[in-house]
């Protein structure tokens, strides 16, 4: 026969200081955020207006061992990449975006360094508009080197 006192079963509050711990944490993270936007922050920056400093019309032309990177005002041959790495990568994104929009394929693409310091690449038919730092520094100084480059043809 059972005893009449029956023990309840104990109750572990182990989990108590980390569950504590996670929520002072969200609550100083709105705190924080709560202050700088009170404050006049915007986490959307405006741009300020930037000159064109240097500025090229560039085709791209590729063939089996790469891509052939083509001054488009003179038909001179600027470069030729490999088959693999950023040009061609880039260039496989930007061919479909011309594609869905019904965009002339052989339009030249725009390269502008401007004077706040960007690298832009503007593909003329659809408008598109690639910061080319958002691609890394080493991509950005290839792409940069096509608008000071004469080439060989």
């Amino acid at each position: 026969m059972r005893s009449a006192l029956a023990q309840a079963p104990s109750r572990s509050f182990a989990p108590k200081l980390p569950a504590l711990a996670a929520a002072g944490m969200v609550v100083a993270a709105l705190v924080a955020v709560s202050a700088a936007r009170l404050g006049g922050y915007s986490p959307v920056q405006e741009l300020a207006a930037a000159e064109v400093l240097q500025s090229r019309l560039v085709r791209f032309q590729s063939d089996a061992s790469g891509v052939a990177v083509i001054d488009a005002t003179t038909g001179r041959t600027i470069t030729h990449t490999s088959a693999e790495g950023f040009v061609p990568g880039v260039l496989r994104g930007l061919n479909r975006m011309r594609q869905t929009g019904q965009a002339d394929a052989a339009a030249a693409y725009r390269l502008e360094r401007l004077s706040n310091g960007q690298l832009l690449l503007i593909d003329t038919a659809s408008g598109i508009k690639l910061d080319l730092a958002a691609y890394g520094r080493d991509n950005a100084a290839l792409m940069a080197t096509f608008l000071s480059s004469t080439g060989g043809n």
